[in-house]
């Protein structure tokens, strides 16, 4: 008696937790947010519908399960219903489709369908989510992609945004087209990659600096003989630490230009196109420096155009320009490229030598006579071309300065003025 009556609460409890069961899963159906559709599968009736389906579709519980589900769909889709239904009973099938309500409106759903057994009667349980907000989302998501790719691309700026590993995660045209990359090619790649080894160093080590202090670094970059000046930026996220780089660089080789070309005009002699005495002592006095650390010679030649006044007093100012230009001209065929050649005051020229020694002296002053006796030959100009000339060695094991390799170099051009040029 005791073992049959354990047996009976047993069974008592197992209908209960049974019932209780039926009723939590009754709750959830009733409450979810989804629309949960109970299908009869050999004809796809509707047997039930939860609140959601309800409230959807606005048809009553009597008018849902006078339906089939093909009701709830459009004309168009319900032709690609039963393949998904063939083989929704033995296996879960996930698709999209566009559902109708009772007014009319259609909308997106994605259905997720389970094929079961109900007693002898095969059944379909079918979830419907309503896809509207996640359609309107993601494509809202592509707008607003499309406008700020629009306005990257508008910016003549380049633009570059990178993880803190060096993943490109964002560019515009303009940064590709000074890579000399394709944008297809720069999104998900790894910036360092794409840049000359020495340079990408240099770029990381920028990189780990802003990551670092957690403050903007500016440079000027050379790429394609264009000058870029290239700010990165630091972007934080909402605990303030550095989670992206911002690049932008902005293309200043105009201005740069323009600021050599003040410079050269600041530096150079307008009519022979030498350089000026500002240029020379600025030049100069930096070969001099060099010159101390490498333990190279230099020689320094001074020298005058003989007669300038009188040329001027005879012919005119014009023709004084014009042996000043001539002068000039001889002189830069003396001498190399290298050297700096600079006219320092009205008929006074300076040459400073570099990288040179003492026996190459006799050669330059010889080749200098003869471009004058060959010019002078040729009777170019109303007067002869005449040119006092002296020099001064820089010994690296003495240096001296600039000034007395000057002053020394001028006593003996004075010296030498006397000398008449013979012809070689």
């Amino acid at each position: 008696m005791m073992l049959e009556r354990r047996r009976k609460n047993r069974r008592a409890d197992d209908f209960q937790g049974k019932e209780d069961l039926a009723k939590r899963n009754e709750f959830l159906v009733q409450n979810t947010r989804d629309i949960i559709l109970t299908l009869r599968y050999r004809d796809r009736q509707i047997l039930d519908a939860n609140a959601a389906a309800l409230k959807t579709y606005q048809y009553t519980i009597d008018e849902m399960k006078s339906m089939t589900i093909d009701d709830l769909r459009t004309p168009e889709e319900q032709a690609q219903i039963n393949p998904h239904m063939v083989t929704a009973i033995s296996h879960g099938i996930l698709f999209e489709t566009t559902h109708v309500k009772k007014n009319g409106v259609t909308f997106p759903v994605e259905v997720i369908s389970q094929g079961t057994m109900l007693g002898n009667e095969r059944i379909l349980l079918s979830i419907i989510r309503d896809q509207s907000e996640y359609k309107e989302s993601r494509e809202s998501m592509r707008d607003s992609e499309s406008n700020l790719r629009a306005l990257l691309n508008a910016v003549t700026e380049s633009l570059l945004l990178l993880d803190k590993d060096g993943t490109v995660l964002a560019a515009n045209e303009t940064f590709a087209k000074r890579l000399r990359v394709g944008l297809d090619k720069i999104i998900g790649a790894n910036y360092y990659d794409l840049l000359p080894a020495d340079t990408a160093k240099e770029r990381r080590k920028q990189a780990e600096d802003v990551i670092a202090n957690g403050k903007p670094v500016r440079f000027e970059d050379i790429r394609n003989k264009r000058y870029i000046d290239q700010v990165i930026y630091p972007v934080s996220d909402d605990k303030g630490d550095v989670a992206r780089l911002a690049f932008f660089g902005a293309d200043i080789t105009r201005r740069r230009e323009m600021e050599l070309e003040l410079e050269a005009m600041a530096l150079t002699d307008q009519l022979t196109g030498l350089y000026n005495r500002r240029g020379f002592f600025t030049l100069a006095t930096r070969e001099l420096r060099r010159a101390q650390r490498s333990a190279n010679g230099m020689l320094l030649f001074f020298a005058d155009l003989d007669g300038l006044k009188d040329i001027n007093d005879r012919f005119g100012h014009e023709e004084g320009d014009r042996a000043l230009t001539a002068a000039a001209k001889i002189l830069t065929q003396t001498f190399r490229t290298s050297d700096i050649i600079s006219r320092i005051g009205g008929d006074e020229f300076a040459i400073l030598v570099v990288d040179v020694k003492e026996a190459l002296m006799e050669k330059l002053l010889l080749r200098l006579y003869r471009l004058i006796n060959n010019l002078n030959a040729r009777k170019v100009h109303r007067s002869k071309l005449a040119i006092s000339i002296g020099y001064a060695i820089y010994d690296p094991l003495n240096p001296t300065t600039l000034d007395d390799l000057i002053s020394n170099a001028d006593q003996q051009m004075y010296r030498m003025k006397k000398v008449k040029y013979r012809r070689l």
